[in-house]
């Protein structure tokens, strides 16, 4: 029987990586939506207003970011006076991807710092695979995780101040290229392809992401320079490959499917931190219908 481990961001707090804290992911979002501002003014004619960034610092600095980019993302829709697009919806994914990323994995000095301890890493000699919810595992060196949402390459970013990460297919739209253009007087511009990243709003359902389902026909899709095709994909059918599973640093508040996907294991341990005092408990034993076992993270370490 393949036994399988599935690592949220959890294990980055516990290994002590100070920029991927939520709180420091959080600040660091809140800073970018102003950066990205104008790109948001130019593809949809919608400003970003002092007190919609007021609001989201009032909200204090526990929410995750997918939670972060669901409230940005329900504003820039609620904004915009013209009917929505299937074309304003990819361009809106493909923004707030960019958002999430930078927010990640630059401060303003340049790339997160990748220090961890080394000595807090779990145990993992026992797991058949290793799947991760997190675009990259600075102590995956042998480069056993499988990337459940996509893999960001670090070392091939370049190391710079004031970064801003935009999508290189997007450069063929005349508005975004003018906004680019524009914030390369204060940040420096790098392009990427967003494409194979899972990165969702709150209440974006990962499996209808436009990454995920690709470009179907539509009455309300019109042509234009920056559509491309995607190459559909299955999300978290890599999960199939195990009877066991053990679920560390993960929150229970994901997407359905990939709760559904943990439930269709055989047996199941969910390490939470500080579980005796922890309402994550609850709400695991809420969704959990498979055999399953709750444990506090400790018992990991």
């Amino acid at each position: 029987m393949a036994k399988g481990l599935l690592i949220g961001n959890g294990i980055n707090a516990c290994l002590g990586i100070k920029d991927l804290y939520v709180k420091c992911i959080h600040q660091r979002f809140i800073e970018n939506i102003s950066v990205y501002s104008v790109i948001i003014q130019k593809l949809f004619s919608v400003q970003i207003k002092d007190d919609f960034i007021i609001n989201l610092r009032k909200q204090g600095d526990s929410l995750g970011i997918e939670t972060l980019a669901g409230m940005l993302y329900r504003y820039i829709k609620s904004c915009k006076q013209q009917s929505w697009t299937d074309n304003d919806e990819y361009r809106i994914q493909d923004i707030i991807t960019c958002i999430g990323v930078t927010s990640i994995f630059y401060t303003k000095e340049g790339k997160i710092g990748s220090d961890y301890n080394k000595d807090l890493l779990p145990s993992m000699s026992q797991y058949d695979y290793i799947f991760t919810l997190n675009y990259a595992e600075f102590w995956d060196t042998d480069y056993k995780c499988i990337y459940l949402h996509g893999k960001i390459d670090l070392s091939k970013l370049p190391n710079t101040r004031d970064a801003i990460l935009v999508s290189t297919d997007r450069m063929n739209y005349e508005s975004y290229m003018e906004a680019i253009d524009y914030i390369k007087k204060t940040n420096n511009v790098i392009e990427i392809r967003p494409n194979n990243i899972v990165f969702s709003p709150e209440e974006v359902n990962k499996n209808k992401l436009i990454c995920v389902a690709g470009i179907f026909p539509s009455n309300n899709l019109y042509r234009a320079n920056d559509l491309f095709l995607y190459r559909p994909k299955k999300l978290y059918d890599e999960l199939g490959q195990v009877d066991e599973l053990d679920v560390f640093g993960m929150s229970p508040y994901g997407d359905a499917d990939i709760i559904d996907k943990i439930n269709s294991r055989n047996k199941v341990r969910i390490f939470v931190y500080k579980k005796n005092e922890n309402v994550e408990t609850k709400i695991w034993e809420s969704k959990l219908t498979c055999n399953h076992e709750i444990f506090d993270s400790s018992d990991m370490c």
